[in-house]
């Protein structure tokens, strides 16, 4: 029989209520259950993890295989044999599969970006740095106090792809640096979308 709570647990559970102590066998039960349930959690997240890892991977094989085309082409397109031999001719792919190539990678590239930018903020290998998509790689990282390179406070400070934001501090703490980034980056963009009309 497959117990919910564990084998082990069910016969120290059992054997706590056959000398009385009911109350402390629905307790253990209760602990092993929540111990299970935050597991299945720690699972999840691991899982969703990889599979932006996966995505990320995936994508950037198709585009080195598509580069790798693409320097073909354009090192055959160089040669003057290329446009006068039949075999030459023959070998290359047809134009409708580079442009349908070509939509593929951006189809690819499009449903990455909204896996990354859904994902929130990143961890770096680096300790105390993460990253974030949102319309290019914005950069979170943590700075001591050192007033000669621009770092005024000890704390998290904001780099993205604007204008105007680069090396903005945002919080002392990592929890209020992204909230306080992702609200600032919000603002930026939305500057920037104003200004672009």
């Amino acid at each position: 029989m497959n117990d919910p709570v564990g084998v082990e647990i069910e016969a120290t559970a059992q054997w706590l209520e056959q000398r009385g102590a009911g109350g402390a066998a629905n307790v253990l039960r209760r602990v092993a259950r929540q111990r299970d349930r935050a597991r299945d959690r720690k699972d999840d997240a691991l899982a969703r993890a990889s599979r932006y890892r996966l995505a990320w991977r995936s994508a950037r094989r198709r585009a080195e295989r598509h580069a790798g085309r693409a320097a073909e082409l354009s090192r055959q397109r160089g040669k003057p044999d290329y446009l006068l031999s039949g075999p030459a001719k023959a070998s290359a792919p047809p134009v409708q599969d580079i442009a349908r190539d070509n939509a593929m990678m951006r189809v690819d590239l499009a449903r990455f970006q909204n896996l990354v930018e859904r994902a929130g903020w990143m961890p770096d290998a680096e300790p105390r740095r993460l990253w974030r998509w949102r319309s290019g790689w914005w950069e979170l990282a943590y700075r001591k106090r050192n007033p000669k390179d621009g770092y005024h406070d000890s704390g998290w400070y904001l780099w993205g792809p604007v204008e105007g934001c680069f090396g903005e501090w945002t919080a002392a703490l990592k929890a209020d640096a992204t909230i306080e980034a992702d609200r600032l980056i919000t603002k930026h963009l939305a500057a920037q979308a104003e200004a672009e009309q």
